[in-house]
C-alpha cells in the first residue's frame, strides 16, 4: 500500500501489542492509515460507526486499500482533520493526530454527547463553517 501523503512510500505493517492490532504507518511522513473499526480499537471515546458527513472535501489524496478518493473532515468533537475512505471506511491520520484526537475525546463528558455529523443549516451552519474555515486556514 502506498501512502496517501507522500504519494511514493509504502506503509509498513506495525504492531500495537496492548491492543493486539496492527496498522500500517509510512515510514517517511510517520502518517497511519487504520482500516475499518481499528482506530475505535485504540480511542477510548470513539464513535462506533462514523460516517463522512455531507461537507467533507473531497481530495485528490487515494485511498492506500481500495485506490479511491479520501474525503477531509473533522473528527467528531474535535478540530482534527481526518482523511475517511467512503468506500472501505478506513482513516488516514498525520503524523500526531491520533494523540490529538485521543486527548480531545478523553475530555469529553461521559454522559451526554451531542452528534457532531448533524449539520446545522443556516445562517448558523454557514457561520459554524466559515469559522471552520477560518481556523483551518490559521493552523499550519
Amino acid at each position: 500500500m502506498r501512502c496517501p501523503r507522500c504519494r511514493q512510500s509504502s506503509l509498513r505493517e506495525e504492531f500495537v501489542k496492548e491492543k493486539d492490532l496492527t496498522v500500517d504507518r509510512c515510514p517517511k511522513c510517520k502518517g497511519i492509515w487504520f482500516d475499518r473499526g481499528e482506530l475505535g480499537r485504540l480511542l477510548a471515546e470513539a464513535p462506533d460507526e462514523l460516517q463522512i458527513p455531507r461537507n467533507a472535501v473531497r481530495l485528490q489524496s487515494m485511498c492506500p486499500r481500495c485506490d479511491r478518493p479520501l474525503y477531509a473532515f473533522h473528527y467528531p468533537q474535535t478540530r482534527v482533520t481526518v482523511e475517511m475512505c467512503k468506500r472501505c471506511a478506513g482513516f488516514w491520520l498525520d503524523q500526531g493526530e491520533f494523540s490529538q484526537i485521543r486527548k480531545a475525546r478523553e475530555c469529553l463528558p461521559q454522559q451526554s454527547e451531542p452528534d457532531s455529523q448533524t449539520d446545522v443549516d443556516g445562517v448558523k451552519g454557514a457561520l459554524i463553517r466559515f469559522i471552520d474555515w477560518a481556523i483551518d486556514g490559521l493552523m499550519p
